[in-house]
């Protein structure tokens, strides 16, 4: 699409939706000083003036307005255009008035407080070739179009210039434009693409009047507002649907500096729509820019002949390049990104810049921030290391090392070359840092994550620094040392003598290489005295033991002779009043086929699962002796100064159990294990009681 058509319509989209115009500046960021030169024209050369009044040069009603030189067959009209004069000067009618002229005519119009005059696009016209305007308020700019005439005009126009300018928009014409955009021929909408040389198009603003707009909603008319919005919406997306291409192939200069209105769809449309095989100069400066769009990334495809690419007075923050520019050794073009956002330099953005020896980029006067981080340490070893610099192909970038810090306040003003790392070394925290209250916020938590794991698992803590480290917290219980022959009596079924033999001799082997007290235990099938009964000898193993570990099971519950030694291991608890019974459960038993007693064990002894991912610890922690200084008191009682013993299992509550006396030798006469257990009888003859046989 033709590249002033596209701001124009860029700008109308913007507008319809926003509702209101800019005001307009009279700063204006002209070109390079080539476009400077080819536009300071001498128009005003007195010496050479041919006059205005009596001559049929211009219409009559530009005569008090207009100067008129000529040179070599060329007419230089420079008008300035009062409030008098407002509205006078019509391209229209001036076309029409030197359509059969011999001359070339130039024109120069400058405006007083913005008068108006008339210039409809695409500005062509016969024998006119340069046309600037500026501080004007322009009419009539959208009427030629569906006029059939500007069709037989041949493109004329070299140079088009229009800068801090208004562009008044009749909503009539614009309507007809919006609706009817698919019908656009090549010639309205390319202009004068064959020959326009240089295109300014700077700080121009478009106004309409609101209140026609909802004129034509009350008037309920076919065109409402919402139907004006929605196609000015759509417009964008109608030009990709035109069936030709503009081809500037005159074009060598493009300025759209000085707006806020640029739309990011600008250069795509343009791209898509139109080529630019000769274009040397694109400005795009002062124009709320964010970033470098992709068309400029890869500008050798769409602007073959590009030399300068102006985005300065910009917000861009970042020197984001397609690397792969470095191929491209017949292109040679400068990007000019200063006055930007640049607050940060990197390695990366060096190493960039120094592997595209085609492409220079000027960066000077953005605000570099020479604070602590990663990414300016880098970049200052690199600039203080020549042979570096060198290896990198930075010496077309010797302007980095004169660059200034914005940040921090104490090394503003300093070049980047006279700044060490000692100068941005990092202070471990700052009064505006976040950096105290982050660390103290992940060291809350950490304690919080402490605390629960210790509350939760404060049972396994205790055993395993025991265990695997031979340590004794405090609040562990104390124990009193007892001077007994076996560390535990081991009651179990016969159908479990094999697991119970490997574990326990296993045990006994390795406590005292892991450096505990050696283990001793009493198994039954090993170490019950031949020739005593089976009730002394089991009597005396529980007696001689410091412990009782029953390995319950269901071939523990149907046995006789182990219910009998867990009822006498039950019974040496309460004389000692203390913890003797350790129960290990060797399968999932239903509660309800467990006896009475033995539930009530369950909950007030230890016990200790086979499956337990930490079995062994458990039962050695259970088992051992956790010596400390012995008090002088003669009870022999196990305190507890803090906490239970850890080997219980969550379900545990403390059940204390007291008996006044102890508990004699085995002697029926003074206490019998019917009288501990009233439904057990033992005798020769077999009865059957609770469910059990026993014998």
């Amino acid at each position: 699409m033709g590249t002033v058509m596209v701001v124009c319509f860029v700008f109308t989209v913007y507008l319809i939706h926003h509702g209101h115009s800019q005001e307009n500046s009279t700063d204006t960021l002209l070109g390079q000083d080539s476009l400077i030169d080819l536009l300071n024209l001498d128009v005003m050369n007195e010496n050479e003036t041919v006059g205005n009044s009596g001559t049929s040069i211009l219409p009559e009603s530009l005569n008090d307005t207009c100067t008129i030189t000529e040179t070599n067959g060329t007419y230089f009209c420079y008008c300035l255009i009062d409030k008098d004069h407002s509205g006078l000067w019509d391209f229209a009618a001036i076309r029409k008035w030197i359509v059969n002229s011999n001359y070339e005519f130039q024109f120069d119009l400058k405006c007083v407080n913005f008068s108006k005059i008339v210039l409809p696009w695409p500005i062509k016209a016969k024998n006119i070739d340069f046309v600037r305007v500026k501080s004007c308020t322009i009419t009539g700019f959208f009427t030629d179009y569906g006029n059939p005439y500007i069709e037989t005009i041949p493109d004329h126009l070299r140079v088009m210039d229009i800068s801090d300018s208004i562009i008044l928009c009749g909503l009539k014409d614009l309507m007809s434009l919006l609706f009817n955009f698919r019908e656009v021929t090549e010639d309205y909408n390319c202009g004068n693409d064959k020959t326009l040389q240089t295109l300014i198009y700077t700080n121009v603003t478009l106004e309409y009047n609101l209140e026609e707009i909802k004129l034509l909603k009350n008037d309920q008319s076919e065109n409402s507002n919402e139907d004006v919005i929605g196609a000015g919406s759509n417009m964008i997306a109608k030009t990709r649907e035109l069936d030709h291409r503009c081809t500037f192939s005159e074009l060598e200069q493009i300025d759209l500096s000085t707006s806020s209105t640029k739309s990011r769809y600008l250069l795509s449309i343009q791209t898509e729509l139109s080529t630019f095989p000769m274009l040397t100069f694109y400005n795009l400066s002062n124009t709320g820019q964010s970033e470098i769009a992709k068309e400029f990334k890869i500008w050798w495809r769409f602007f073959p002949e590009m030399k300068l690419l102006d985005l300065s007075y910009n917000f861009i923050s970042t020197i984001d390049l397609d690397p792969s520019a470095y191929t491209w050794s017949s292109f040679k073009i400068k990007i000019d990104l200063r006055y930007n956002n640049i607050t940060e330099l990197s390695q990366e953005d060096l190493e960039l810049l120094g592997s595209l020896p085609n492409v220079n980029v000027d960066i000077r006067h953005n605000p570099i921030h020479c604070e602590c981080s990663d990414h300016m340490i880098e970049v200052l070893e690199i600039i203080n290391d020549d042979t570096k610099w060198e290896a990198m192909g930075l010496h077309r970038y010797d302007y980095l090392k004169n660059m200034t810090c914005n940040l921090p306040d104490i090394l503003k003003g300093r070049k980047l070359s006279e700044i060490t790392k000692s100068d941005i070394s990092c202070p471990m925290f700052s009064a505006s840092s976040p950096a105290p209250i982050i660390v103290l916020s992940i060291c809350i938590v950490i304690l919080i994550v402490i605390i629960i794991l210790l509350t939760k698992f404060r049972k396994e803590i205790f055993i395993l620094t025991y265990t695997r480290f031979h340590i004794i917290l405090p609040c562990q219980p104390a124990e009193i040392s007892e001077n007994k022959t076996y560390d535990a009596f081991v009651s179990y079924s016969s159908q479990d003598e094999e697991w119970v033999s490997k574990t326990f001799k296993e045990l006994e082997a390795s406590s005292q290489s892991e450096g505990y007290h050696q283990f001793r235990f009493c198994l039954h099938h090993r170490d019950f005295i031949p020739g005593k009964t089976i009730f002394d000898n089991v009597i005396d193993s529980v007696e001689s033991s410091r412990h009782t570990v029953i390995i319950l099971s269901k071939h523990f519950l149907q046995s006789h002779y182990c219910m009998y030694e867990f009822h006498e291991a039950f019974q040496q608890s309460i004389i000692e009043r203390k913890r003797h019974m350790v129960v290990v459960l060797m399968e999932n038993i239903p509660e309800g086929e467990l006896p009475t007693d033995l539930k009530r064990c369950l909950k007030t002894f230890t016990y200790i699962r086979r499956d337990d991912s930490i079995f062994k610890d458990r039962l050695i922690f259970a088992m051992s002796h956790k010596g400390r200084k012995e008090t002088k008191s003669i009870s022999t009682n196990t305190s507890s100064d803090c906490i239970e013993n850890p080997v219980f299992s969550s379900s545990e509550k403390d059940v204390t159990l007291r008996l006044e006396t102890s508990r004699p030798r085995h002697d029926d006469s003074v206490i019998t294990l019917s009288q501990i257990v009233p439904d057990l009888v033992v005798g020769r003859n077999e009865s059957k009681s609770n469910g059990y046989t026993l014998a």
